[in-house]
């Protein structure tokens, strides 16, 4: 089986980050905040306005976004792609010693949904694109790691071997 080198690999103690010719994976340090819902409402003057619930969102989709875009590709990535995302909560003080899995808020998919929100148009042309998505949520220190990997149009394996329209994804594998 053949891999892509990696074309840069970088650990500092902002975050880590792994940029291949078909994979990006980095990570973001930091709480991770999840996409509330949206409230709507009319001024006084009839307007409509749609606000969020969620406090600190906007900047922690803006230090995703920050993060992914010093390790993106030139363009984004469109086609078929699998992110994973590994959350990380610290651990409330109340929580007894064995609890091993944060089983509470924040809800797995609305953290996701605003980490996918904060690589759309910067890693991913658009969270349309995404046929594969593994998340999870952890105790640890707070962050996220996000991976993007392109995957062959035809056969949906990582694009590790040329795809061709007859791709069977077993060229070069043994």
């Amino acid at each position: 089986m053949t891999h892509a080198a990696p074309a840069d690999v970088h650990d500092s103690n902002r975050d880590t980050y792994i940029v291949a010719r078909d994979a990006v994976r980095f990570e973001v340090r930091g709480l991770p905040v999840a996409q509330g819902s949206l409230r709507a409402f009319r001024t006084r003057g009839g307007y409509p306005v749609i606000t969020s619930t969620a406090k600190g969102l906007a900047a922690w989709r803006r230090l995703v976004a920050d993060v992914a875009q010093r390790h993106a590709p030139p363009e984004p990535w469109d086609g078929p792609l699998a992110v994973e995302l590994s959350f990380r909560l610290p651990k409330p003080k109340s929580a007894a010693k064995r609890k091993r899995w944060p089983d509470k808020r924040p809800d797995l998919d609305k953290l996701a949904r605003a980490a996918l929100d904060a690589i759309t148009h910067v890693v991913i042309r658009d969270d349309s694109h995404v046929v594969r998505l593994l998340a999870g949520k952890d105790y640890g220190p707070p962050g996220v790691v996000v991976t993007v990997v392109r995957l062959c149009p035809w056969c949906g394996l990582p694009r590790e071997h040329t795809p061709t329209r007859d791709c069977t994804g077993l060229e070069g594998r043994r």
